[in-house]
């Protein structure tokens, strides 16, 4: 019934919330009497809080205990608080953050990025084709740790082949161009084809519509006639002499920086079975992933994040109707629990656990209050509001921000063991 991860990693003056729904498998986990038990900290009826001081670094155990009417224990697990404080960086530290949707905005890399920031400033570096402002991410809606590992044409940072009406061997390669006020950049002429590139600020659409005009950036008097488009090279990481993934490629093909934290939310896409116990796929895909950076950067870390649960009140059947994949949310829910804790056993294997560390999400986000919702009537003859979910898996503005909070937390405990 409880599922509790092996530690969570606090830091000093920053508030820690632990959301007993996050962590306890019961469609109301509030018919129980919920307790947590900590030399430190706060429990109250829907969570347990910890603000840590300089003097209360160090490990404290947490227990987690769901009683019956009677105070009779039904089940009781413990895990690990580790406090710390935010750590000087030795160098400046090179930072990748790869997700699905919830990371398309770059809400959360940019939570932990400016927390991070205010302590040690100009000490990290976010890369990644997608940015919040100064914050690099990849964030692909839809996608998962299968197609991360496969060539795709459809994403917000395809490049596309434009076939003109004349040859385009005097087109300077680099030239930038606008078509439909988005900026794209040459990278390839082949006779009468064009291969181009996004340019700035060209991240926000999957597969943009184009018009039949493209003009240059610096000259609006030259323009050319394109006849037809295809888009292309949609997986930032693949390599297409290899036709496999390739970090070193994507590093030195977009002109990044050798990464030295890799940090990953994926992802409920593909996990549309509820109850579900088998990640089958997640797994042979994440396996690939994983251990193909490690390969590309030994000496860099790997923090894996666990996903959150989806929306309890409502916004699951808001966006999946009454039947079909993902609509039944307690069960999409318990899916997520086991799904989370495979990820955790995961990155515990042996030939992991040097170089990967889980961290758990779910139980710091407050599904209750944290996605997006609207007050409707609580029934058609009735002037009383009640508050229903109108999203089921992505998160309120206030969620996204409640996730970075997390992951700031978990950045300070991966900047700290960089040596």
């Amino acid at each position: 019934m409880i599922f509790l991860p092996s530690k969570y990693y606090l830091v000093v003056n920053d508030r820690f919330e632990l959301f007993f729904r996050g962590v306890i498998k019961k469609h109301n986990p509030y018919q129980y009497y919920v307790k947590a038990e900590c030399e430190k900290g706060y429990t109250y009826n829907r969570y347990f809080t910890f603000t840590p001081e300089k003097e209360d670094i160090g490990e404290y155990n947490l227990t987690i205990k769901v009683i019956d009417d009677d105070g009779c224990i039904i089940e009781s697990k413990s895990t690990i608080l580790v406090v710390n404080d935010v750590s000087e960086p030795v160098r400046k530290i090179n930072v990748l953050c790869v997700g699905d949707s919830e990371t398309v905005n770059g809400v959360w890399p940019k939570v932990g990025y400016e927390k991070f920031e205010k302590v040690y400033p100009n000490m990290l570096n976010f890369i990644g084709k997608m940015h919040n402002e100064k914050v690099g991410y990849e964030g692909y809606g839809g996608w998962q740790w299968k197609t991360f590992c496969e060539y795709e044409v459809e994403s917000r940072t395809s490049s596309v082949w434009v076939t003109f009406e004349n040859d385009m061997s005097n087109i300077p390669q680099h030239s930038k161009w606008l078509n439909n006020n988005l900026e794209w950049i040459v990278e390839t002429v082949d006779g009468e084809r064009i291969k181009f590139k996004r340019g700035n600020n060209n991240c926000s659409i999957v597969n943009p519509k184009l018009d039949s005009i493209f003009t240059n950036y610096n000259k609006n008097s030259e323009q050319i006639k394109m006849v037809s488009y295809e888009y292309s090279d949609a997986n930032p990481f693949w390599n297409p002499e290899k036709n496999d993934i390739d970090f070193k490629y994507y590093i030195e093909k977009n002109n990044l920086a050798k990464p030295d934290l890799l940090f990953t939310f994926l992802t409920g896409n593909g996990l549309y079975v509820p109850y579900s116990n088998e990640f089958i796929t997640h797994e042979k895909y994440a396996t690939k992933f994983l251990e193909q950076f490690h390969k590309d950067f030994p000496d860099a870390l790997i923090g894996v994040m666990g996903i959150e649960l989806p929306c309890c009140n409502g916004g699951v059947t808001a966006c999946y109707g009454a039947q079909g994949y993902y609509h039944d949310w307690y069960g999409d829910t318990v899916t997520t629990l086991n799904y989370d804790k495979w990820l955790e056993n995961f990155t515990k294997l042996e030939e992991h656990a040097s170089y990967m560390t889980y961290f758990d999400i779910k139980s710091q986000f407050d599904s209750d209050y944290s996605y997006p919702v609207e007050l409707v009537k609580v029934n058609n003859r009735s002037e009383i509001l009640e508050r229903i979910g109108t999203n089921g898996l992505h998160p309120s503005i206030d969620g996204y921000k409640q996730i970075g909070d997390a992951f700031y937390r978990f950045l300070v405990e991966m900047v700290k063991r960089i040596k």
